[in-house]
């Protein structure tokens, strides 16, 4: 029966990765986090009759298909719902929209959210990692991750270690010194800048979820600028409007509608059109509310992101730069993160910018033990018998972090590297050593003759 239980699962998981597959090349929302599903889903499809789930987890997982495939389902009709308002958008007459009509929120019964069910996927059938870069790539080259394709108001608190003076020096600039008047400045603006893994969104990350922050700004939105969209300022724009709780699919509809758009001469022409009408909705759907934007990775020091701290023009094209789209008539505020100190110094212009400091002492450690235990945790067994390496390490612990320089990239690294050692008793390793001793003087013999 169990067996029968099991075949069943595993036919529907094919329907499912079936269904997927076929829309390999449909634009689906949520594609990121789909993908990753449906990745978790194939690693487990044969496993689920030989190695299925603990009983408890085992139950879920038939409500959870469904779940998957009802999402999956979901995303194919919004996709399509977007392509069909797109066609209809381009076949209308173009005129140019109201301001009302600039804040185009989506009438919807429910937000759909796949979050949550990649979250049960993991619990129940566990994680699958993104394939490996291939053998060819650059090994100084970045891979882009999914990291860098949403804009999100999250941040995992228990993820940030240490720096809590330096985040309250952050917080300072953004919302005033405790004490101070922090209403007399509407718009302030801060940089964070350091080498690339200095633990620059780190600080950040510690400033976004700040007790102070969030009771200063009822908005707060992060937005990953870095590769590839750090020079796409039409996905840049769509994402935050995404996130803004705005329907795309109908800004795109007024972008294109929009007399500017319409009577311009040239593509390019057209291009910067739509970029300023975008900044002009993205101004008005913040307009009436405090604010705190982070602008992380930012990596093109164009005039495009020069000077946040300038206000739309009177007259003028309002696609030259994203200051326009910032409003600042209520107390917000934006803080960039960027590798060049120069360069944050140009976006924030009078704002401070500051530099994550080394990560070291018990907060370097913590850091390290989590990496550890966690690339520990994708290879161990049933049981795993007392990590004795780990106590080792231990030991050395000022010595490790030490020589990581207290940047957090390098403590990361060097944690992923020792979990992937196997412990050597000492006996072992005296007599290994030994024996390396011997085979030395041997061809030292050897080559003196």
């Amino acid at each position: 029966m169990a067996q029968q239980s099991g075949n069943d699962l595993k036919a529907v998981m094919e329907k499912l990765l079936q269904a997927f597959e076929d829309e390999v090349d449909s634009e689906l929302p949520h594609r990121e986090v789909l993908d990753h599903i449906f990745r978790i889903l194939k690693a487990n499809k044969e496993k689920i009759i030989s190695e299925p789930p603990e009983v408890g987890k085992r139950e879920k997982l038939p409500e959870l298909l469904r779940s998957i495939g009802d999402a999956l389902q979901q995303c194919k009709a919004r996709s399509k719902q977007q392509q069909s308002e797109s066609d209809k958008a381009k076949s209308k007459k173009m005129t140019m929209p109201s301001v009302s009509d600039c804040n185009p929120f989506k009438s919807r019964p429910s937000q759909l959210s796949v979050d949550p069910l990649l979250e049960q996927t993991i619990a129940i059938l566990g994680d699958v990692p993104p394939p490996s870069p291939s053998p060819d790539q650059d090994a100084g080259e970045e891979t882009v991750t999914e990291y860098y394709e949403w804009t999100t108001s999250y941040v995992d608190e228990s993820r940030i270690y240490g720096w809590d003076k330096e985040a309250n020096e952050v917080v300072d600039a953004l919302v005033g010194k405790e004490g101070e008047d922090e209403d007399q400045v509407l718009f302030r603006t801060a940089g964070i800048a350091g080498i690339h893994g200095s633990g620059k969104t780190a600080l950040a990350q510690k400033v976004f979820v700040h007790d102070r922050i969030k009771d200063a700004f009822p908005l707060r939105l992060w937005v990953c600028v870095g590769p590839p969209d750090h020079e796409d300022r039409f996905n840049l724009l769509y994402r935050m409007l995404d996130n803004l709780g705005l329907d795309t699919a109908k800004v795109e509809d007024i972008v294109d509608k929009a007399d500017v758009v319409v009577k311009a001469a040239t593509d390019e022409d057209k291009d910067k059109s739509r970029i300023g009408v975008l900044l002009f909705i993205l101004y008005v759907t913040l307009y009436k509310t405090g604010y705190l934007i982070v602008f992380d990775d930012i990596r093109a020091y164009s005039d495009w992101y020069s000077n946040l701290t300038l206000q739309p023009p009177k007259d003028g094209e309002w696609y030259e730069r994203l200051a326009y789209g910032l409003p600042k008539a209520r107390k917000s505020a934006v803080l960039v993160t960027c590798r060049s100190e120069d360069g944050a110094g140009v976006m924030v212009r009078t704002g401070g910018v500051f530099h994550p400091p080394k990560l070291e002492g018990e907060e370097g450690w913590k850091l390290f033990h989590r990496e550890y235990k966690e690339a520990k945790d994708k290879d161990k067994g049933e049981e795993e018998e007392e990590d004795k390496l780990y106590k080792e390490l231990q030991e050395m612990k000022e010595e490790i972090i030490g020589k990581c320089l207290g940047l957090p990239v390098g403590i990361v690294q060097a944690a992923k590297g020792f979990a992937a050692l196997e412990h050597e008793p000492e006996a072992d390793a005296k007599d290994n050593a030994a024996a390396d001793q011997a085979a030395t003087s041997k061809d030292r013999t050897w080559t003196c003759n």
